[in-house]
């Protein structure tokens, strides 16, 4: 029988995994669009081929272990992103002058060669950032939440190399309404219940909610478009107040083609008739919206945290389906397709309510504003601004994952946000009554 991998083995795995799927997302694109901006709300593509890196060296080399700078000017310049509220504060942030690629590449490099050297001498620093490698978790979870992130440029950028991949279309699954009693609801976790989580999963709220009708399924882009058809999408009365002045001519996953709608995916686009049945994705305020025309709203993270993970009989499940470790069978996640799946198409996913596409398809929107928990502490000393920096008015707790979230990231506390206009989060939502 062979040994298990020692820790230090485990890390060095996971990390070459991990730096090969940023190398496979990046030779997507050309050389020649790395400085286009898809998105005007974030820097340049180049921008993040420099960023993961100097990430980890600034969390692992400089951070955890005191090294101090590899490179001080690429440290800082790539040090972190943006995200302004608009195309004007995007614009105040801008950097005009970027290095060759090449550059960035040998600087990539350097840093990957070094921190794999480091790996054991992380997993020897005593404290709780370097204890069970947490630092390393840390670096992996970031780096997967920018695969999924730089998708969302890639799907405004044209000339995107395809390889052939072709989407996965249908009509989907009508929603039905489900009662789930009232109860208990339980967001976060302890700190000494698991090796590691980011500082806003700690630590864990349980409260009582009262009973509540929640749709079985997320709305289809079929139902989205009546909304948008009918006229309802400009009549002010349907948005908050505060999205008035933001508020575009249509979705902004949606374009105007020869035969009438067509929805963006990663590769292209896809008439309405064929993508009708994916969920839609729209922003928090566009949802809200659409919620509000339907005499609805949008579900809280309590909710939507009881629906999926409790039962009739009082226990939890560490999945919606149970105890099972995730499969494709129970939902789209981890680039398993480079497009959604049509709503309703993981059945063996559902959760003991009868409640359905709670994990992967689309991060689904809540009416919650990103705060912290009871007892919130920034604990990693080398990221205090990770979740602190947005907690205001202004960013939504989303929910459960997209076709493009690392399996990693679908544990019952993990907490993911955006901010409520972003309309390029591979979302989803449903009703509640």
């Amino acid at each position: 029988m062979s040994e298990s991998p020692s820790p230090t083995e485990r890390f060095e795995r996971e990390l070459r995994d991990c730096w090969s799927r940023s190398d496979a997302l990046f030779d997507r694109v050309s050389p020649a669009d790395l400085l286009d901006r898809p998105i005007q709300l974030r820097h340049p593509i180049l921008f993040y081929v420099g960023h993961l890196p100097a990430f980890v060296w600034n969390q692992v080399g400089a951070g955890a272990l005191g090294l101090g700078p590899l490179d001080a000017e690429l440290d800082c310049l790539f040090e972190r992103g943006i995200d302004p509220h608009d195309a004007c504060a995007a614009e105040d942030a801008s950097i005009q002058s970027w290095p060759e690629l090449e550059a960035v590449h040998a600087y990539r490099d350097r840093v990957r060669a070094r921190i794999l050297e480091l790996i054991p001498q992380v997993l020897a620093t005593p404290g709780e950032l370097c204890e069970k490698g947490r630092v390393l978790h840390l670096c992996l979870e970031h780096e997967r939440l920018h695969h999924e992130t730089l998708l969302y440029m890639f799907q405004e950028q044209p000339g995107l190399r395809s390889l052939g991949e072709q989407p996965d279309v249908g009509a989907g699954v009508a929603s039905s309404v489900v009662e789930i009693p009232g109860g208990e609801s339980r967001i976060g976790a302890r700190w000494e219940d698991q090796d590691f989580g980011w500082d806003n999963e700690f630590g864990l709220h349980i409260q009582e909610i009262p009973a509540f009708s929640l749709d079985s399924h997320p709305v289809r882009v079929s139902d989205f478009a009546e909304f948008v058809d009918s006229g309802a999408w400009m009549k002010d009365r349907y948005w908050d107040a505060q999205d008035l002045d933001w508020r575009p001519e249509h979705p902004g996953s949606w374009v105007r083609g020869p035969q009438g709608w067509e929805i963006k995916w990663i590769f292209g686009r896809v008439p309405i008739a064929q993508a009708g049945g994916w969920p839609a994705q729209v922003s928090y305020a566009a949802a809200t919206a659409y919620a509000r025309w339907k005499g609805a709203s949008l579900p809280s993270e309590a909710q939507l945290n009881r629906a999926a993970y409790s039962t009739p009989s009082g226990r939890w499940r560490s999945y919606p389906w149970g105890e099972q470790p995730l499969s494709p069978k129970h939902g789209r996640l981890d680039f398993e397709r480079w497009s959604p799946a049509p709503v309703g198409s993981h059945p063996a996913g559902a959760s003991a309510w009868g409640i359905h596409e709670l994990v992967g398809n689309g991060w689904e929107w809540t009416s919650s504003r990103f705060g912290p928990l009871p007892g919130f502490r920034a604990w990693a000393s080398t990221y205090p601004g990770y979740s602190a920096d947005f907690f205001d008015d202004w960013h939504q707790v989303v929910f459960g994952g997209s076709w493009a979230t690392h399996p990693s990231l679908v544990r019952r506390s993990f907490r993911n946000w955006y901010q409520r206009r972003y309309p390029f989060v591979f979302s989803s939502f449903r009703l509640v009554r």
